[in-house]
């Protein structure tokens, strides 16, 4: 059988924080997301023409009909990738063996692309001789039924009939085939047996015929029926039991009748809801009908199996409530051969409520905390400044910490477009704006520094002295290989970070449209407080110093920029600092 030999990628190219990143598809072994390997096995016999079926479930892991995705399938043992040969065959997300021998025995894995991701799981085909007769396979699943009432056998290749063309199934007992009758109906997923007698029990195959791309081919696995000699019991109803309901008038109202059916096998029990209607001269009953277009109603049956038996669940819908069915009994029906119990219940009017008036009032009251929480979450920052500014005492001041300077302005110093307009913003319009207007004392390098000296000792005693560290970007600056010798930077970001003795603001000047190229300590301290942006236009609320603020920028950030910008600046309160542990 021919194969083409899959290519694998050894060279991984290594990627930089500023890095770009390859797009080709990695070795399967490494990129793709693995499943393991399947629970479900093929089994087949020399000379028949198993399908194996991928075994993930794209519809778990994307949508299949707006994701674009291709399936190929490798062999485990010799690491190729399977082509069409004479021997196999690739049908839609299938393998298809049409003359199956047993050098195709193996482990094969299927791997499913989309654009973006990838994925694998293993499945299993076993392949082995028939060992004696025509029909008795050498491997067999297990299944059980019950006596004494109708039970089905699943045929184990009912997972293929959607698979192949023209599908056509036929049922054998001990080598011998079924056609229908009293005893047995036989379709193409299950085998019906009526009344399961103890001499059911056998060995029951289910052959498959069918064709694909026009060559017909069979497949056939067999199943060890036992049959336990276990009845249905009595049906218990759990609820409803005499039950008084109170409901408003005018309401929707559902009831379930929960039934609880003990044994093996499937239970032939209906379970039906009916209503008495007259008075106790002339009383009449009627069965409530299953037609959803009825005001009152019964939905479908829904069944359950348990470790004890099965569960039924007939509920009743009533869409609107009205005056007349106040005192009227409602019965659950339960019909079976072991005994037919019921229960019903009746409903009447509810008791006024008493607490409307007080529930209006805690929801009002609810509802003005979640809009005073939401107007202090909106308008933080406004808030915030207008505190500080009316009740400076209740802020400390920061005389006496031993600090010189309110902020440090690091900016990228690279000679490219954006990085000159991050210079004139970093040298003249936050000047203007935060020492000009606002009072604030800023620390520049090249503008505070004194001439000869270094820079990273400018950088690191300067630090020592400012209570805040603006740090400045573009979209470029931060990934460019300058950026690595930026001093003011690297020393910023370990004092903040690392020593965590200075509070480090982002300031974004332009938008980052590919984030992952920033720095892994940028991107990680911009996940978790954020970068206040300058680029960025936001809707108004507070148009306070917007004009005379536009004038000094010619990034023309936002007034809410600037507003966010002296909230993260320090307070400049006047209560005295005060030492708690002195005498």
């Amino acid at each position: 059988m021919a194969r083409l030999s899959l290519v694998f990628l050894v060279a991984l190219l290594r990627a930089t924080e500023c890095g770009v990143i390859s797009n080709k598809e990695p070795f399967v072994s490494e990129s793709c997301r693995n499943f393991g390997l399947a629970f479900e096995r093929m089994f087949a016999v020399p000379g028949e023409s198993p399908l194996l079926e991928c075994p993930l479930h794209i519809q778990a892991l994307f949508d299949p009909a707006e994701t674009p995705y291709n399936v190929t399938w490798v062999e485990e043992r010799t690491g190729s990738e399977i082509s069409a040969g004479p021997n196999v065959s690739l049908s839609g997300t299938s393998l298809w063996f049409p003359n199956i021998s047993l050098q195709s025995q193996g482990t094969y894995v299927c791997v499913l692309r989309t654009q973006s991701q990838c994925y694998r799981q293993a499945a299993v085909l076993v392949v082995s001789e028939m060992t004696s007769g025509d029909c008795e396979r050498p491997v067999r699943g297990l299944q059980w039924i019950s006596a004494g009432v109708n039970d089905v056998l699943a045929c184990p290749l009912k997972r293929y009939i959607r698979s192949v063309d023209h599908p056509s199934i036929q049922w054998y007992k001990n080598c011998e085939p079924l056609q229908e009758d009293e005893k047995f109906a036989p379709n193409e997923e299950m085998l019906n047996i009526r009344k399961v007698h103890l001499d059911d029990a056998g060995l029951y195959t289910c052959k498959m015929t069918f064709s694909l791309g026009g060559v017909v081919g069979q497949m056939a696995e067999s199943v060890e029926c036992e049959v336990h000699d276990e009845y249905l019991e009595k049906p218990r109803l759990i609820e409803p039991v005499n039950e008084i309901i109170k409901v408003e008038r005018g309401s929707s109202f559902r009831k379930d009748c929960v039934v609880v059916v003990p044994g093996k096998g499937v239970p032939q029990v209906p379970v039906l809801w009916k209503v008495t209607l007259g008075s106790e001269e002339s009383q009449s009953e009627e069965f409530i009908s299953d037609n959803t277009s009825h005001r009152i109603y019964q939905e479908s049956m829904n069944e359950s199996r348990t470790e004890e038996g099965f569960v039924l669940v007939q509920t009743l819908s009533v869409s609107d409530v009205w005056q007349e069915d106040f005192y009227l009994n409602f019965t659950c029906m339960v019909f079976s051969s072991r005994g037919t119990p019921s229960g019903q219940f009746s409903l009447i009017p509810a008791d006024p409520n008493i607490f409307l008036l007080l529930g209006l009032l805690l929801g009002s009251v609810a509802l003005l905390f979640v809009m005073g929480v939401s107007l202090c979450t909106v308008f933080k920052v406004e808030l915030a400044l207008w505190v500080r500014t009316v009740f400076p005492f209740l802020y400390k001041t920061t005389d006496g910490d031993g600090k010189q300077y309110d902020a440090y302005i690091a900016y990228p110093r690279v000679l490219d477009g954006s990085s000159e307009k991050a210079e004139v913003f970093a040298m003249s319009t936050l000047p203007q704006v935060l020492e000009g207007r606002y009072g604030y004392k800023l620390f520049i390098l090249g503008r505070d520094g004194l001439p000869g000296e270094a820079v990273v000792d400018v950088v690191e005693e300067a630090l020592t002295r400012c209570r805040r560290l603006l740090l400045l970007y573009t979209s470029t600056s931060l990934c460019s290989p300058e950026a690595l010798e930026w001093a003011e930077q690297q020393t910023g970001l370990y004092r903040g970070l690392v020593e965590n003795t200075v509070s480090i603001v982002l300031l974004e000047l332009e938008e980052i449209r590919e984030p992952d190229r920033l720095p892994h300590s940028v991107r990680l301290l911009k996940e978790k407080q954020g970068a206040l942006q300058a680029w960025k236009r936001r809707k108004r609320w507070m148009c306070c110093d917007w004009k005379t603020e536009k004038r000094l920028t010619s990034l023309d950030p936002s007034a809410r920029f600037w507003r966010e910008v002296r909230y993260h600046m320090p307070v400049r309160g006047k209560a005295k600092n005060r030492n708690w542990f002195s005498f």
